[in-house]
């Protein structure tokens, strides 16, 4: 059953994401999305004739043999002084899936997590392709100087497994409309024990005008509005963010002052492959 998740626009009210996860198998495909902390598989199945029937036993070894796991564990630090990540979201997809792409226009899904943390639509729009393993967000905030550690179990056809991707978003919470993450990251090539760190970087959706003004900072820095369907930004298109101009940067009628600035990277993630 789905969950209406809250935004960015009660986080001055809740310091905890809510929301829940659904789950997608990959067309055509053995594969299976769950919770990070679940791991749903389907069995193949065959239509023969009586005389070259196999049993169930056989059946289920011949799966489990075109199949393989793959655990992952993720941790997340926030690296900034003053801006909140909401829930993070994140997926483990094939090469047909993308959350951004900079120069193009922010997907809805997008928009609403840069503009107010929610992650419902986004999780919707990645269910929705065929090359989504899984798809969730973690629950609750990443504060500033705070980690978060996530837990993957993906179920994958054995001859796929090596073509992974990871992907992670979230929004910066004292902004308009800015997210931070990590596109279409190769993971499928760990080896059990193997870590890779990145530096995740900050993106503007270029779905709302950055004025910084109190009424359009959802986060604790302005109580504001959150998502807003109207795109009042001429630019349309995800950019890398051009940074805060503050109070203390001469910018009166902002209401985030030097403490929301940032420098890229916003965060930090390494990623471990487990054994299975």
């Amino acid at each position: 059953m789905k969950h209406q998740l809250i935004g960015f626009s009660c986080i001055a009210l809740m310091l905890g994401g809510c929301g829940g996860s659904d789950s997608k198998p990959k067309p055509g495909s053995s594969s299976a999305m769950a919770m990070s902390s679940m791991m749903v598989a389907s069995s193949s199945t065959a239509v023969m004739s009586s005389s070259s029937a196999m049993t169930s036993s056989e059946m289920a070894s011949s799966s489990m043999a075109a199949m393989t796991e793959r655990k992952y564990s993720v941790t997340v630090t926030n690296l900034t002084a003053g801006q909140p990540f909401s829930p993070l979201a994140y997926s483990v997809h094939y090469s047909g899936f993308s959350p951004f792409t900079i120069g193009m226009p922010a997907t809805g899904g997008i928009e609403k997590i840069a503009e107010s943390g929610a992650t419902d639509d986004y999780i919707n729009e990645a269910m929705a392709n065929p090359d989504v393993i899984i798809v969730d967000h973690a629950m609750g905030l990443t504060l500033p100087g705070e980690s978060k550690i996530v837990s993957l179990n993906v179920s994958v056809e054995m001859a796929n497994a090596d073509q992974l991707l990871f992907s992670l978003v979230n929004m910066l919470g004292n902004t308009n409309d800015a997210f931070a993450g990590v596109n279409s990251v190769a993971i499928g090539k760990l080896a059990v024990g193997e870590n890779l760190t990145l530096n995740a970087l900050s993106y503007d959706a270029g779905t709302e005008m950055n004025t910084e003004s109190q009424a359009t900072i959802p986060g604790p820095a302005g109580g504001g509005e959150g998502f807003n369907a109207v795109r009042d930004d001429m630019v349309d298109q995800v950019t890398m963010h051009p940074g805060a101009v503050t109070q203390d940067d001469g910018k009166m009628d902002s209401t985030l002052t030097q403490v929301h600035r940032w420098d890229n990277p916003t965060a930090r993630i390494t990623i471990t492959r487990l054994a299975p």
